[in-house]
C-alpha cells in the first residue's frame, strides 16, 4: 500500500513538472482594431485615405497546468496596391512576437500586433490614367498567422485565418 501511494506521488509530480500539451490547449483569438485614419489630397487630382490598424489579441490556455515563458508570433499579409499602375500588387508581411511569462488556466491574457498602414487611393470625377489602369486602389489584409511556442520552442498552438492561407503564403519568423 505504501509503494503505492509513493509512486502515485512520483508520477503526480512527474506530471506537474512536466505538463503535456496539446495543439487545443492554447486558443489564439485574434480581432482588428482601427486605430486611427487620416484623409488626404494627394498630388494633382488624387484622394488618399489612410488607416493604421493592429489586431487585439487574445490568448486562452485550457490545459490544467499554468504554462509559462510562453511566445506567440505572428504573420499579417497585406497586399499594397498602387494607384495608376496595371502591375501585381505587393504583398508585404508584418511579423512580430509577444512573450506571456505565465499563463493560466481560463485566464486570457491580451496583447496588441505592431500596426500597419493601408491605404485606399482614388482619382477625382473625371480624371483617368492614359494606361487604362484603374481610378481606385485599396491596399486590403490578406490574412493572419499567429503560432504559439512553449519554453522549449515546440509549437502548442495556432491560428490561421483564412485556412488557405499556408497555401498561398510561406510562414516568415
Amino acid at each position: 500500500m505504501q509503494k503505492r501511494v509513493l509512486l502515485l506521488l512520483a508520477l503526480a509530480s512527474a506530471l506537474h513538472s512536466t505538463p503535456l500539451l496539446a495543439v487545443d490547449d492554447i486558443k489564439i483569438l485574434p480581432t482588428p482594431v482601427k486605430l486611427d485614419t487620416k484623409r488626404s489630397s494627394g498630388e494633382g487630382n488624387m484622394n488618399v485615405e489612410s488607416k493604421n490598424i493592429a489586431y487585439s489579441v487574445k490568448v486562452t490556455s485550457s490545459a490544467f497546468t499554468e504554462i509559462t515563458n510562453l511566445t506567440v508570433k505572428y504573420n499579417i499579409f497585406y497586399e499594397v496596391v498602387e494607384l495608376g499602375s496595371k502591375g501585381e500588387p505587393d504583398i508585404n508581411v508584418s511579423s512580430g512576437s509577444h512573450a506571456i511569462p505565465s499563463l493560466l488556466t481560463n485566464r486570457p491574457v491580451e496583447f496588441e500586433t505592431d500596426p500597419i498602414k493601408l491605404d485606399k487611393a482614388s482619382l477625382d470625377p473625371g480624371w483617368h490614367f492614359g494606361n487604362g489602369a484603374s481610378k481606385r486602389a485599396r491596399d486590403r489584409v490578406l490574412g493572419v498567422w499567429f503560432k504559439a511556442f512553449d519554453s522549449t520552442g515546440k509549437q502548442i498552438g495556432e491560428y490561421i485565418n483564412p485556412t488557405t492561407l499556408p497555401k498561398k503564403q510561406k510562414w516568415k519568423d
